[in-house]
């Protein structure tokens, strides 16, 4: 342990002389919560190891290695051309076997961002709805994934899009490398056969607007009003009734 301590002692110092000698977030930023403080001096942690492989790349590439000051430059440079493109969602990388792969989707079913569009802490984003394979398939309540895809050929209208997030979960499934796109697509056949929900009830999918069974009315009352007009069709309803009984009884008796 001693030996290994003072072989790789340098290597940890000058590690903590690149994260603090320029641009430390932890030493710039105070912060009255510790973890944040922790949170930033990760950061730094990340960057410089970013830098020492690209050091090593170079050296691979048989390139002139540049500072640690340049590398922070070209990294903050890049960081300012970063588009809101760029945090679009994309599948995560899944390392399959081969054959596995899912076959692609049908056509016109292809994933379409929401037309919407909310302010949200003065940034205009699109909006976002429950990913409806995700609150089908989660496996507690209180859990949410929110989305900006739907399928349009899946939706009944503009009013009821079908949401299916465009993210791989590992944890819908054992070994699951599908998108809750996918999932919806090829495992449950356009929607034709629905996941087993594995909290409470499944979604409801149907469009706005749309009332219970057909010839089926609820009744309402507004008013006392409506109530005394019902209590007095219901009397006149038994009145009617009581008549024609004693109409049958006479003719039974003659």
């Amino acid at each position: 342990m001693v030996r290994d301590y003072q072989r790789w002692m340098d290597g940890v110092d000058i590690h903590d002389q690149l994260r603090l000698q320029r641009c430390s977030l932890q030493m710039q930023t105070w912060c009255k919560k510790y973890y944040k403080s922790t949170f930033l001096g990760l950061v730094d942690v990340a960057i410089v190891n970013a830098y020492i492989i690209f050091r090593e790349a170079q050296k691979r590439n048989a390139d002139t290695p540049i500072s640690h000051a340049e590398f922070l430059i070209q990294l903050h440079a890049e960081m300012f051309d970063l588009s809101e493109k760029d945090f679009a969602e994309h599948p995560t990388p899944q390392t399959t076997a081969v054959g596995e792969e899912p076959p692609p989707l049908p056509h016109g079913h292809e994933p379409q961002e929401c037309p919407e569009y909310q302010v949200v802490n003065g940034v205009r984003k699109r909006r976002q709805r429950q990913c409806k394979v995700c609150s089908v398939l989660k496996r507690r309540v209180e859990e949410r994934r929110a989305t900006k895809y739907y399928c349009a050929a899946c939706s009944k209208s503009d009013k009821a899009r079908m949401y299916l997030c465009n993210r791989i979960w590992p944890q819908h499934y054992p070994g699951n490398a599908m998108s809750c796109y996918q999932i919806w697509h090829h495992k449950g056949g356009n929607g034709a056969k629905r996941p087993t929900p594995r909290c409470r009830r499944g979604f409801q999918s149907r469009e706005a607007g749309e009332t219970e069974a057909a010839g089926k009315r609820k009744r309402r009352r507004q008013s006392g009003d409506e109530v005394e007009e019902e209590d007095r069709d219901d009397e006149h309803s038994g009145s009617k009734a009581e008549s024609s009984g004693d109409v049958e009884e006479a003719n039974e008796s003659e």
